[in-house]
């Protein structure tokens, strides 16, 4: 089949299975003619809600269904669409899609298509498609947030004014080009100077954001680690609220790296079991322990998890500490074994230690609270921006290095430099917006969008 961006497309726009209500989309030019495809003479007016009973091709009743037509560019394609919400009945939904198919010039959506006519016909930009994949992804309230604001201009916003000023001075230095038998006037020429010192500033503050916008798009990587027969497992466990991870006091149960989502105070957790740390002569084990420290280094944080009631475990963790140099919370467990002041709860230089058992819920509730309260840093965001995918952050580093490298030039005797410098960052900024080099980043986010969106 030869997909054309002319077809009338539909979708099945909510989940598979049985469901109260259904919602089929439809977009294209013939949508208004969809009542028609099931033996319905009415024509709607557009913007109304119609009560239509649809019938199959032998005239046998398919459902009632609820009817909406939305004329373009007024709808969210920007072309003629159409909603039919019926029952979400399996043999329901399938015969229309099925009449719907047989329509000439009608054809299943392809993922993400709705959302790629809607940027195809100035309806959004790249950044908020790109937002609307992310909130479509969502699993906590802060990456929502996020989401919407993103899809809202939170990084459209300062992308476009500091473009639009990189192209003011580009056209102003294009201008001093035409004309460069004249002097440079010494008040344009500190203009010049000020308001690029003020882009670079911008910028840097931007990019010096500790990539807390990545890390809440895809989740804060938390490593548990620790000898074996330390509780890591049944920190997991407590954690998830579930038994992810089996619990045995044979050693070295946890071969591989277990891991599991969740929700800490509005934060994404990418929580990771991980092999227990010890001396072995078992290859499959050993394999598991070097696993085990190559995600202790990649962790964006780690829990160190030692048996509290053993008056050495200092001594046994100290290799595990000289992995990474910080972010990381001790967690002594099992304290409600050891004496009430025993000399081993001496504080380790650099690292905060948490005394607790994980058998009392309350201990339980504090470990939790404590690791909200060193995560929480990733709810705190600086500037008018936010940077949330690797594609940004190339762009706007493409372009502050390009504004650094003109503030290093002479604009009165090296104009053009300093323009092509200036068209550089111009064209950086533009790639963050979708106007050029789009074909291939469109292709990656609509790929991973439901097939009715």
């Amino acid at each position: 089949m030869i997909i054309s961006v002319l077809d009338t497309i539909y979708a099945l726009a909510t989940p598979q299975g049985k469901s109260a209500i259904a919602v089929i989309r439809i977009s294209g030019k013939l949508s208004r003619t969809v009542p028609a495809l099931f033996g319905v003479s009415r024509q709607l007016p557009a913007r109304q809600v119609g009560y239509f009973s649809l019938y199959d091709g032998q005239k046998h009743i398919i459902d009632d269904v609820i009817f909406f037509w939305f004329e373009g560019p007024a709808s969210a394609t920007g072309e003629d669409m159409a909603e039919i919400q019926c029952h979400g009945s399996s043999a329901v939904i399938q015969d229309i899609l099925t009449v719907l198919g047989n329509a000439p010039d009608f054809r299943m959506a392809t993922a993400g298509e709705f959302t790629r006519r809607a940027l195809d016909n100035d309806k959004m930009d790249m950044t908020a498609a790109e937002g609307l994949a992310d909130l479509i992804d969502s699993e906590t309230s802060l990456q929502r947030e996020q989401a919407t604001a993103q899809m809202h201009g939170r990084l459209k916003q300062p992308v476009s004014a500091w473009r639009e000023t990189i192209i003011a001075q580009a056209a102003m230095l294009e201008s001093l080009i035409d004309f460069a038998d004249e002097e440079l006037p010494p008040a344009l020429d500190t203009e010049m100077t000020e308001a690029l010192d003020r882009l670079i500033a911008s910028l840097a503050e931007i990019l010096d954001d500790h990539h807390r916008g990545e890390i809440i798009r895809s989740g804060i990587k938390v490593a548990i680690i620790g000898p074996v027969n330390a509780g890591k497992s049944t920190a997991l466990n407590a954690l998830a609220k579930r038994p992810a991870a089996i619990i045995s006091h044979q050693a070295g149960t946890t071969r591989d790296v277990i891991e599991v989502r969740l929700d800490i105070g509005g934060i994404p957790v990418i929580l990771q079991d991980t092999a227990g740390i010890r001396q072995t002569d078992d290859d499959i084990e050993r394999q598991g322990i070097n696993l085990a420290r190559e995600h202790a280094k990649s962790a964006d944080f780690r829990l160190i998890m030692v048996d509290g009631s053993q008056p050495d475990w200092q001594t046994d963790i100290a290799p595990i500490l000289d992995w990474f140099d910080s972010n990381a919370l001790i967690i002594a467990n099992k304290a409600d074994l050891s004496s009430p002041e025993p000399q081993h709860k001496q504080p380790l230089a650099g690292f905060e230690q948490l005394y607790l058992s994980l058998h009392r819920d309350e201990d339980i509730i504090r470990l939790e609270q404590t690791l909200e309260r060193y995560l929480s840093v990733a709810n705190h965001q600086t500037g008018n921006a936010i940077i949330t995918r690797a594609r940004h952050r190339e762009a706007l580093t493409t372009a502050y290095h390009h504004l650094c490298a003109a503030r290093q030039l002479d604009i009165a005797s090296q104009t053009e430099l300093v323009a092509e410098e200036f068209r550089a960052a111009a064209q950086a900024m533009s790639r963050i917006l979708g106007y050029i080099d789009v074909e291939d980043v469109l292709d990656h986010i609509f790929s991973r969008f439901c097939i009715g969106k």
